[in-house]
């Protein structure tokens, strides 16, 4: 029997670290009607319901690389490094829908199993292949340890642009000798239910007690009053990753986002003009809601030099009803595809508004609530 077959969740928690995702492989001669039978029976971590992939990018210059280390910092974010020199971003936790005990998929071939998962063919699992290895020849997993070797490699021009980076074969080399950085036990578990954040829990509320819908009123301020932004701030910025993602074109697109939100903690963020894949993690660094290395050399140029006043942060994620911005999560999902309409390919002919998503969702809310009274909530005192 393989080494990590009979583990269960509690011995083998593989989206912890690159260390704990290594299996140990078995090389076997399979005759042609054993090779047949699905990969995904041998497949010990199901590395393809740990990992979603959020975004692919190329590091040129400095500021290219000062965004990745600086995602580094988030809980549950892991890198790739493709031979080619493509770099990717993962969110790495288990999808809702795996059992932990046994790696398999609870709706699996049931309507909640997304399209993509069931049209997956395992025969040439990339994942399988390159996440259940320390390293690979294709790919390599890089968390905080590995990226500072790397880091100490590169050489830039002085225009910040990088002119040297290390061989590839090399690369491989060294990272294999590189111990894995272990995981954090301080990480918080990412709640499945939307309503588990405060402000989104508030937003139901508002929406109950407020049926038509009106933003909440606040009091103007003169220029001399007005406050750092930062100030009283529950570090937004800190808690929240998000990806611009393309407005979905066809029935596959919507039905890949249905995927992703599968993953507890991913949302989408939704305007009239864009979408993106919000991720709801913390900063290694966040302590009582501040940075803990603000004027350390190791702070990201990305936070030294973001401007507070143009904080979208605080608007998209610190207001109830962010105006011209919805939070979408799985259980909302069935109500946004709703206002989507199709042609016969299943082209995407209409997409919805912002607002109309908006007064949907909370349509439904309060549908619930009137269907069972002691649902509603008690106002805030």
């Amino acid at each position: 029997m393989p080494k990590n077959m009979a583990l269960s969740k509690s011995e083998l928690i593989p989206w912890n670290s690159i260390g704990e995702s290594v299996v140990e492989a078995e090389e076997r001669r399979l005759p042609f009607q054993e090779a047949l039978a699905s990969p995904c029976a041998t497949c010990q971590t199901s590395p393809c319901c740990t990992h979603l992939p959020l975004h692919s990018f190329r590091i040129t210059n400095l500021i290219e690389l000062d965004h990745a280390l600086y995602v580094l910092n988030f809980d549950r974010i892991e890198l790739g490094l493709a031979a080619n020199g493509e770099w990717s971003i993962y969110y790495v936790y288990p999808c809702r829908y795996l059992d932990l005990d046994h790696f398999t998929c609870t709706v699996h071939e049931q309507p909640a199993q997304p399209r993509i998962c069931g049209h997956y063919n395992p025969y040439h699992c990339w994942y399988k292949r390159v996440f259940t290895k320390s390293v690979s020849d294709e790919f390599l997993q890089i968390d905080l340890n590995r990226m500072e070797y790397i880091v100490s490699k590169i050489v830039f021009d002085e225009d910040r642009n990088i002119v040297e980076v290390p061989n590839w074969e090399i690369l491989v080399q060294e990272l294999a000798q590189i111990p894995p950085e272990p995981f954090s036990k301080n990480g918080v578990t990412p709640a499945s239910d939307l309503l588990a954040v405060p402000v989104l829990a508030e937003w139901q509320e508002l929406a109950v007690q407020q049926p038509n819908g009106e933003p909440v009123k606040t009091e103007g301020k003169s220029y001399d009053a007005l406050q750092d932004p930062c100030t009283g701030c529950q570090a937004y910025c800190c808690k929240t990753l998000t990806f611009p993602q393309s407005q979905p074109g066809n029935a596959s697109n919507l039905d890949y986002y249905q995927f992703c939100l599968g993953f507890p903690g991913i949302e989408l963020g939704i305007t009239d003009d864009s979408w993106s894949l919000v991720v709801r993690t913390t900063c290694r660094h966040l302590v009582d809601n501040r940075c803990s290395i603000f004027n350390e050399p190791k702070r990201p140029l990305i936070c030294r030099y973001y401007d507070a006043w143009k904080c979208n942060y605080i608007v998209n994620f610190g207001q109830t009803r962010p105006p011209g911005y919805v939070r979408v999560n799985l259980e909302q999902f069935d109500t946004l595809l709703e206002g989507f309409q199709f042609d016969n390919n299943g082209q995407v002919t209409q997409i919805p508004s912002t607002e109309w998503i908006r007064h949907n969702v909370e349509e439904k809310w309060r549908s619930v609530v009137q269907s069972a009274p002691a649902l509603i909530p008690e106002p805030n005192p």
